[in-house]
């Protein structure tokens, strides 16, 4: 049995990590990610036939601070510029009509089925468009980041069916509008500081890592492979 995950339905687990992410996609933009590794994660592998035509693809330039040039989509044609979108990436798509599209393929290399879900660090600063790299519901800033936030740092959210955006701020230890969560599939738009806050002190550091240590035993749990 393959590894599978839908955007509304909980994950089944194998010891192939394979398998797919059935996300609805609404008129107008959509903050989207691939969170699975196929062929070579272009925009021509990893859309399915049925995307509407005159679909438009980018990406955020982090360097810039602005978008690249956009793709439009052609039904014979395919994609006007065929980006690619990989593990840890997220994409602006515009469409003129609902369309739900399946990205299947490789579950990233790193994930250990046995253990924790460990993220590298994202050391970038700036505005970045980013994603988790694993498919996983509710993925926390931490999943995505790497790290715990640090004050001033926010989030921006796209909510596709509404096209309605929501920033929290982190500040004082709370976030301003809720904390920032992500389906699978999802991108947002991340905040980080250049010159992150140092280390806590060690009783402060003492009581994130029994906090970590909990959450890891979940996530030991949530991510073993099936028996049978």
């Amino acid at each position: 049995m393959d590894f599978c995950v839908s955007a509304r339905a909980q994950p089944v687990y194998s010891q192939n990590i394979v398998g797919y992410d059935t996300l609805a996609l609404f008129l107008g933009d959509n903050l989207i990610a691939n969170q699975f590794d196929f062929s070579n994660d272009t925009l021509n592998a990893i859309f399915q036939p049925g995307l509407p035509e005159g679909a438009t693809f980018t990406e955020w330039d982090p360097a810039s601070q602005q978008y690249l040039p956009a793709s439009s989509y052609d039904i014979s044609n395919g994609w006007s510029i065929n980006y690619t979108l990989s593990y840890g990436e997220g994409g602006l798509l515009n469409t003129p009509a609902n369309f739900t599209n399946v990205f299947v393929g490789s579950v990233w290399s790193g994930l250990d089925p046995l253990g924790p879900f460990i993220p590298p660090v994202v050391t970038n600063a700036g505005t970045l468009l980013l994603s988790c790299l694993i498919p996983i519901t509710n993925a926390t800033f931490y999943d995505v980041v790497g790290r715990d936030p640090q004050s001033g740092e926010s989030v921006t959210i796209l909510d596709a069916l509404s096209q309605v955006s929501t920033t929290t701020t982190f500040d004082n230890g709370t976030w301003s509008n809720g904390d920032p969560l992500l389906n699978t599939g999802q991108a947002a738009f991340f905040n980080l500081n250049s010159d992150p806050d140092p280390a806590p002190e060690p009783a402060i550091g003492a009581l994130v890592g029994v906090g970590l240590l909990c959450l890891a035993t979940i996530r030991k749990t949530r991510w073993r492979q099936a028996k049978g």
